[in-house]
């Protein structure tokens, strides 16, 4: 077996008993917003320590344990992390109940889309913000001359919210000196954010002059170390040239690279990398598609102060819902791995979108983190998997038929509905129920957990039609399981037309549980299909 494959962190975790290092949480990240929440989770109860890189300053703090290092590991499940750190002196093997990654953004400077390096009034949003803040103010107007500052915000990549807030920021300093002219050089300006409105209106009426650009953007000349911008006025459409005293251009804010170790802790983590977060409003707050982890701020893809400020208090509303359920010993819905079966493949670990499954010995879930969604059971090629809950086993990924929403169907040109508990059961429920007439549905705990056999089996027991409805891409609450879907929907679909079956009486749709209008397309599609071949 392929060496670099086994030894992949997250197959290293398996299921612990947990004990005293539930109340015990890691948190990444020691600027003043992992310290708050050190502090919060301090005064609750939770023995907190804060972790920081060695290329970061150290935080001052009496109260909190912090530890300066580097972590080459993670591994195991809510309740019982297992972190390894090296520090300077040391490796630490380190057992947490919680992780919160909340280190700050890594700001990359657009400069070099604009000028050549080298230029000493050339400054990026964050290093001019800190020549302000030492010794900026005296050395702007030291000789009495007016100085021109001309920012450039927006124009080449997406800037963020907290990107402008930092900008008006600057301007708010600049106002207080005296001969400092400001321009802004601009595509968007971005107020969606709390009072940033009113701040940008405000600097406009009192002497900062904003370009605004469409399909045009400045240009910047270098003659030695002499810059001039070249621009046409958006408004009145003439060439200007302006040769400011300084520029400052904004900056592009990810996270940072230390977010690594825990996403390589995720199998489904490339699908929302950079972010540790899915984007998907089905992961509330700051919780993560791994139980336990949490990502506050840059971590999620959210930069600016109120998002972080929410993130805090999100972070101890989080944990205290956590916290009893570590403790709750009742069966749980779960899968679990018939180990007569298993032959070690893997693929249960490597697939699963929670990273549930961890391998020490054996594969072995761990049913706090387990959401049962069926996706390892489909893909398991051995069926060693089975949803559970304790010693029972559930009565196969699909469920019953709703009786609520199914009248007798005809026998003849009948249609299977497969629907995803949290999206197309709700969107079938606003479906009129005449509409429903000769329709069987299924329902499954997301579309990723219908295996194509039964797609097959569905055909070959005389449905003429099947329909599958699966989450938006991007909002599935297993992640990638409608994508799972879709792709096996577009397998089985092969298999019909090689089989001499008609592969568009097979549809897969995207809905949304308050979108029911793609399953009622896709039924009169099937029905008319149908039709045409009776």
């Amino acid at each position: 077996m392929n060496r670099r494959v086994t030894e992949s962190v997250f197959l290293k975790g398996h299921c612990r008993v947990r004990d005293q290092v539930s109340s015990r949480a890691l948190i990444l990240g020691g600027d003043e917003y992992g310290i708050r929440i050190a502090e919060l989770l301090k005064r609750n109860g939770f023995d907190a320590t804060i972790f920081v890189e060695f290329k970061d300053a150290y935080p001052s703090s009496s109260t909190l344990e912090i530890i300066q290092g580097e972590i080459k590991e993670i591994s195991g499940f809510i309740g019982d992390f297992n972190v390894i750190i090296r520090t300077s002196t040391d490796l630490h093997e380190i057992r947490f109940g919680f992780i919160i990654a909340a280190q700050p953004a890594h700001r990359r400077s657009k400069t070099s889309s604009f000028v050549t390096a080298g230029l000493d009034k050339v400054y990026s949003l964050s290093e001019f913000k800190h020549f302000l803040d030492s010794s900026g103010r005296s050395l702007l107007n030291n000789d009495g001359n007016w100085r021109h500052i001309a920012f450039f915000f927006d124009l080449k990549g997406a800037s963020e919210v907290s990107q402008f807030d930092t900008l008006l920021s600057v301007l708010d300093r600049l106002e207080m000196l005296d001969q400092v002219q400001s321009y802004v050089f601009t595509r968007n300006v971005k107020v969606a954010s709390g009072g940033l409105e009113a701040r940008y209106r405000y600097h406009r009426q009192h002497g900062v002059v904003f370009f605004k650009f469409d399909a045009t953007e400045p240009l910047i000349v270098q003659d030695g170390k002499n810059v001039i911008i070249e621009f046409v006025e958006p408004l009145l459409g003439e060439e200007m040239e302006l040769a400011p005293d300084i520029i400052v251009i904004d900056e592009i804010l990810t996270p940072t690279d230390s977010l690594e170790p825990i996403l390589k802790l995720i199998p489904s983590a490339p699908a929302s990398a950079p972010y540790l977060q899915p984007e998907s409003t089905r992961f509330n707050g700051v919780e993560t598609q791994k139980a336990g982890i949490y990502a506050v701020g840059p971590a999620r893809g959210a930069f600016d102060q109120e998002s972080l400020k929410a993130d805090v208090e999100a972070v101890m509303v989080s944990l205290f819902k956590a916290m009893p359920e570590l403790s709750d010993l009742t069966p749980r819905l779960a899968a679990s791995v018939d180990h007569n079966k298993c032959t070690f493949c893997l693929t249960c670990v490597r697939l699963c979108p929670h990273g549930a499954i961890g391998f020490h010995s054996r594969p072995e879930v761990d049913p706090l983190s387990c959401k049962a969604c069926g996706v390892c059971v489909v893909e398991c090629p051995m069926s060693a998997i089975e949803i559970r809950c304790g010693d029972a086993i559930a009565s196969g990924v699909e469920t019953e038929k709703a009786p609520s929403f199914v009248s007798e169907f005809e026998e003849a040109g009948r249609i299977k509905l497969f629907v995803c508990s949290r999206s197309g059961l709700q969107a079938v429920a606003k479906i009129n129920s005449s509409l429903l007439s000769g329709v069987e549905i299924c329902e499954l705990p997301c579309a990723g957990a219908l295996d194509p056999n039964s797609i097959l089996r569905s055909f070959r027991d005389g449905v003429a039609g099947i329909i599958i409805a699966g989450c938006f891409k991007g909002n599935c609450a297993s992640v990638y399981g409608s994508t799972l879907a879709d792709e096996r929907a577009a397998q089985v679909s092969r298999t019909l037309e090689q089989a001499g079956i008609d592969p568009k009486r097979l549809e897969f749709v995207y809905v949304a549980g308050n979108t029911s209008g793609p399953i009622v397309d896709a039924m009169f599609k099937v029905k008319s299909r149908i039709g045409d071949h009776n």
